[in-house]
């Protein structure tokens, strides 16, 4: 098997040899490269020491932040590389990183502390692939497998158990049952993590084309990292507007959704206030009044604690709350939404509006064509650039205060107010002359 590797790693391979030392490059880059993928990292593993490495590239750049733990970054060709000495993890006391290293000469011995099959191979263009556990059979069955025991493996980092699932869904992969199992078994060590980690993987995790990886992934772990989601199995939906359970129509709104963070994310939570709402009437019609409301107090909740940025949280937080809000597929009405939010929320709250009814029962299948109307008036709305906010009007606060003799005030805030209420019903009025003679 042949490997494109890029100039700069090839400088440095070729100088590690040129002095005694093999040398490779080794992990991700090596299962992006098989996968015909164009890697973001190429890493590059050698028995040398950093010592030894330091000297050797002494007229090169370098920074030598990890020489410690047996990594130097190396300036070739324009772009750093990291070389890392072959080495074995000592014990994992906190579960996230080894207490120690130790150096070794042995390829095998480096590649069988890595976490999975397919991160555990390595490549030089003289040796060729080197593969002891199987990950490029792995890479072509679709497989994510720990190398070795998994339990041991998950033990070491519990961090890799995230890792796991992202990688079956970024790639489209399966966990091996083995390793499926040892997640599940191990699942509760991800309390332990730094929570801004957990954070970053879910947002990894939750944009890939895989639904059927997010699905398994939330079956095995949505107790530990989002409780407040796994309670929704036990609700059920007795509603003639509902097929499933809470927790089996959020999965199915999800199926539905684009793979943003932000749609997956509300799909995720836009229901958890069902889980405190519901009450049953006497013909035996479940209801879940006022359940966006908790439930857009829920996702805050817990974006906040994963340690989700700001944006991410406020928007999430947004659709989640208007997930239920169904306009009037009128100009006025989609006006008065776009002069209180804007044009892109909107526009995403419609696309998770589809994705919400198309995830219920035949009967809520009529509120798609109310969606579709909305999309086609708010596009007509923008296109045609008509006014739906105060700063789209013919005239400036200032100009109403001459106009009118008044001075700085709420009495001018209620004037533009008055022009916008009248322009949102005939658009033609705004215009100076039309606006003059409306005050």
């Amino acid at each position: 098997m042949r490997i494109d590797v890029p100039q700069g790693v090839l400088n440095i391979v070729d100088r590690l040899q040129a002095e005694g030392f093999d040398a490779y490059a080794v992990g991700g880059c090596i299962r992006d490269s098989i996968l015909g993928k164009s890697p973001l990292d190429w890493d590059i593993t050698t028995p040398a020491l950093p010592s030894q490495i330091i000297e050797i590239f002494n007229d090169m750049r370098q920074i030598q932040v990890g020489s410690r733990h047996g990594t130097v970054a190396v300036k070739s060709d324009g772009q750093y590389y990291e070389i890392t000495t072959y080495r074995i993890d000592g014990t994992y006391a906190d579960g996230r990183r080894p207490d120690n290293v130790s150096f070794t000469l042995d390829l095998r011995e480096d590649l069988q502390r890595r976490d999975f099959t397919i991160n555990a191979m390595a490549y030089s263009p003289n040796t060729g692939l080197v593969d002891h556990f199987g990950g490029l059979a792995d890479l072509r069955a679709g497989i994510v497998r720990c190398v070795g025991i998994a339990a041991e493996r998950f033990a070491e980092d519990y961090l890799r158990i995230l890792r796991a699932y992202r990688f079956a869904a970024t790639l489209d992969f399966s966990l091996e049952n083995d390793t499926r199992k040892a997640a599940i078994n191990g699942r509760h060590n991800l309390e332990k993590i730094a929570r801004e980690r957990v954070g970053a993987e879910l947002s990894k995790l939750f944009v890939s084309q895989s639904f059927g990886a997010i699905k398994t992934f939330l079956d095995d772990c949505a107790d530990v990292i989002f409780p407040e989601f796994a309670v929704l199995r036990d609700v059920v939906q007795a509603n003639p507007y509902h097929l499933y359970s809470a927790y089996e129509h959020s999965l199915e709104v999800l199926r539905h959704t684009p793979n943003t963070l932000y749609q997956r994310l509300c799909a995720i939570f836009h229901d958890t206030g069902k889980a405190h709402t519901k009450t049953t009437d006497q013909n035996g019609v479940d209801h879940f009044y006022n359940h966006a409301e908790i439930s857009e107090k829920i996702a805050s909740e817990s974006l906040q604690h994963w340690c989700f940025d700001n944006a991410t949280k406020a928007k999430v937080q947004n659709l989640v709350a208007l997930h239920d809000k169904i306009l009037k597929p009128e100009k006025q009405a989609v006006k008065r939404f776009l002069n209180k939010y804007n044009s892109e929320l909107l526009r995403e709250l419609l696309i998770f509006q589809r994705a919400d009814n198309l995830a219920k029962s035949e009967k809520a299948f009529e509120r798609l064509k109310v969606i579709d109307e909305t999309v086609a008036i708010l596009e007509e709305i923008l296109t045609s650039k008509e006014p739906f906010s105060i700063k789209d009007l013919a005239l400036t606060g200032k100009e109403v205060m001459e106009i009118m003799g008044l001075t700085e005030g709420p009495a001018v805030g209620e004037k533009l107010s008055e022009l916008l209420a009248a322009v949102l019903k005939n658009p033609q009025l705004n215009t100076k002359e039309g606006l003059k003679k409306l005050l």
